[in-house]
Parts: C-alpha cells; sequence; structure tokens
C-alpha cells in the first residue's frame, strides 16, 4: 500500500468513521444478543449506553487531538519507547485482526442466511474481501471519501426504510416497560459500551494535524457520535415497533427482518432486498479500516504493495480455523466478544491515553 499523505482529509469526513463503523458492530452482533437479554427494552439500553460510551469518545478525541505523530502506532512508540511501544502495537493489531475476522464472518452470514441459503460462505467471504483488496490500497485519505459516500447512501436508505415502515408501527410492541431483569439489563448495557469502543478506536487511523480544517474537528465529531447514536436508537425502536417482544430475539439478523415490512404508499414493496444493501456498505466500510490499521502495523518492506492480498488471504483460512460454522461463531460472540475488545483494544487505548496524560501534565 502507497500511503499519500499529501492528500488532504477534512474534519467532516473524517467524523463520518464513527457512523458506519457503528452500524457494522451491532448488526447481527450487538443488536441481535441485546435484543436476546433485554428484549423490547432495549431501546432504553441505547440511551443509557450512548451516556455512558461518551466518556470513552472523549478519551478518544483528547488522544487525536494530542497525537502530534500520524497515527497510534506511532504515537505508542513515541511516547512509550520502541519496546513497549511494539508491544501495545501488537496487542491493537492482533484485536483489529480478531475484529475483521468476526466482521467479515458476520457480513457473509447474513447474505446466506438472507439471501444465498444455497451459497458457500466461503464463496460469500471471497466476493466480499476482493474489493477491500482494492480500496485498502489506496490510502487513508481516498478510504474516507469512499466511507463519507456510502454514509450518505445509507442515512439515505435508512429514513426511507423508516418512512416505508411506519404503518407497521405498534405502540403496544414497546410494553411491558423494564421486563428484563437487572442482570439482563446490565448485560445489555455493558455490550452496547464495549462494542461502541470499536467504532470510535476507528477515529485513531489517523492524528489532529493530518485533518484539513482541524478548528472544525471537535464539533464534527460531537455531532457525529451524536447523531450516530440517535440513529442506533431509531434502528432498535422501530425494529421493536414493528416485529414486537415475541420476534425480535427469534431472528438473527431483526432489523432486515423488519425491513420487509417495507411498504410506501402501496406502490413500492419488497424492496428490503436494496434497502438492505445499507448493511453491506457499513461492513464494507469498517474493513476497509480495519485493514487499513493491520497494514499499518506490519513492517514495511518491498513487499508492502501486496499486504491487502495477504491479509484477505490470512482472514479467509482464519476465519474457517475459528468459526467452523454460524453456530459456533454466534457462540464465540456471545461469550468472548467483549473480552476480546477490552483486553485488546480498550486497554492499549486507555494505556496510550494515561501516559499521554501524565506527559502533557508534566510538559506544563
Amino acid at each position: 500500500m502507497v500511503e499519500k499523505d499529501c492528500e488532504k482529509i477534512y474534519s467532516l469526513g473524517y467524523s463520518f468513521i464513527m457512523l458506519s463503523s457503528f452500524f457494522a458492530v451491532f448488526l447481527g452482533i450487538g443488536s441481535y444478543l441485546m435484543f436476546k437479554y433485554t428484549r423490547n427494552d432495549t431501546y432504553l439500553i441505547c440511551i443509557i449506553g450512548a451516556i455512558i460510551s461518551t466518556g470513552i469518545f472523549y478519551i478518544i478525541r483528547y488522544i487525536v487531538n494530542n497525537n502530534d505523530y500520524n497515527d497510534i502506532y506511532e504515537l505508542n512508540k513515541g511516547i512509550f519507547g520502541d519496546f513497549l511501544g511494539r508491544f501495545l502495537n501488537i496487542i491493537l493489531f492482533l484485536g483489529f485482526i480478531i475484529m475483521s475476522s468476526v466482521i467479515l464472518f458476520n457480513n457473509a452470514n447474513f447474505f446466506n442466511a438472507e439471501y444465498l441459503p444455497d451459497t458457500s460462505i466461503n464463496f460469500l467471504k471471497a466476493i466480499i474481501l476482493l474489493p477491500l483488496v482494492y480500496i485498502s490500497s489506496k490510502g487513508l485519505a481516498s478510504i474516507i471519501k469512499m466511507n463519507q459516500v456510502l454514509c450518505i447512501i445509507n442515512i439515505f436508505m435508512l429514513f426511507l426504510s423508516i418512512i416505508g415502515v411506519f404503518a407497521e408501527f405498534d405502540i403496544t410492541n414497546l410494553e411491558p416497560v423494564l421486563n428484563a431483569s437487572y442482570s439482563e439489563i446490565f448485560k445489555s448495557i455493558v455490550l452496547y459500551v464495549v462494542l461502541s469502543i470499536v467504532p470510535l478506536s476507528m477515529l485513531l487511523v489517523c492524528s489532529r494535524k493530518r485533518i484539513v480544517d482541524s478548528e472544525r474537528l471537535n464539533g464534527n465529531l460531537l455531532k457525529s457520535f451524536v447523531f450516530t447514536n440517535v440513529l442506533q436508537f431509531l434502528v432498535v425502536l422501530i425494529t421493536i415497533l414493528v416485529l414486537g417482544e415475541k420476534f425480535i430475539s427469534l431472528f438473527r439478523f431483526p432489523e432486515h427482518i423488519a425491513l420487509k415490512q417495507f411498504n410506501l404508499f402501496n406502490i413500492f414493496q419488497r424492496v428490503e432486498n436494496f434497502l438492505a444493501l445499507q448493511f453491506y456498505f457499513s461492513s464494507f466500510s469498517l474493513m476497509s479500516f480495519l485493514f487499513y490499521y493491520i497494514i499499518k502495523a506490519m513492517p514495511y518492506t518491498k513487499f508492502r504493495n501486496y499486504y491487502s492480498i495477504l491479509i484477505s488471504i490470512f482472514l479467509y483460512f482464519f476465519t474457517n480455523i475459528i468459526f467452523n460454522n454460524t453456530i459456533i461463531f454466534t457462540e464465540m460472540i456471545n461469550k468472548y466478544i467483549i473480552y476480546v475488545i477490552l483486553i485488546a483494544i480498550f486497554i492499549p487505548i486507555m494505556a496510550t491515553f494515561i501516559k499521554l496524560l501524565i506527559q502533557k501534565k508534566l510538559q506544563k
């Protein structure tokens, strides 16, 4: 991959990173587990989870604003030294590898379950990986521009979906309120907050100094964070209003099942296949940034332009090893996804934040 540092990155496009990444980690993963725990109370969990995850947002934003290097990898080596910095980077690298595997298998599983039940998941994975090889070779600025375009399309399709299923809303589906146990509510809140770490961590892909209009950065990041959580709340709320408590926990992708009720003025019907592209676009955007992260962590050699191909081949076979089938994938996500994110992504980021905070205090 040839990085084009001369290309301009604007704060608005950069802030859109959160939006696409959020939907990718919740479709079939976060939402599925949250509906399983708290059912029709899940929309309340989104509110509480968003408030708590605000603290993580400000931690990430602090690192971005005070990073004098290009990205978190360079920052870690700069403030911790070569040995400890490389150690933290390796942990992050492994965390991003695992998350790439999870998103890849989840995306392939979505198309297999909803559209192509007779098609091999391995074939679907190969199809998904092919465009990632291309886009990840284009540099960060190009990935951000691509993500911004896909986000705008996703937002349009999301609001079109809301209008199309409005007639199916049943307010009684919100009852009974707070029917989940305290332990289920706690699990669901923790899941929301921990999963939000993944999209927020994508912001560390570059620092403030690479943003052309850096004076607008903090404002755009905050707006994007609030907007992203509001959209996630709406997706969950609408899914509950359409499906109700009896059905939301039965399906792996309840958001897509709700889309099947789309009916716009009795003219446009059965267009859920088109609207479901928003799910693919979100996963594609997140995996593009994950690919970029993984490539940046690898040593600079004459084979660097082929890293995206090597990563794709590795992920293809790696997912076959750790996720033999959908049942194993679901079980592993249910048991281990929180610990993977906390250990391999959150702890290294917190170490960077604390070290950076101490360093800035000492400089004063």
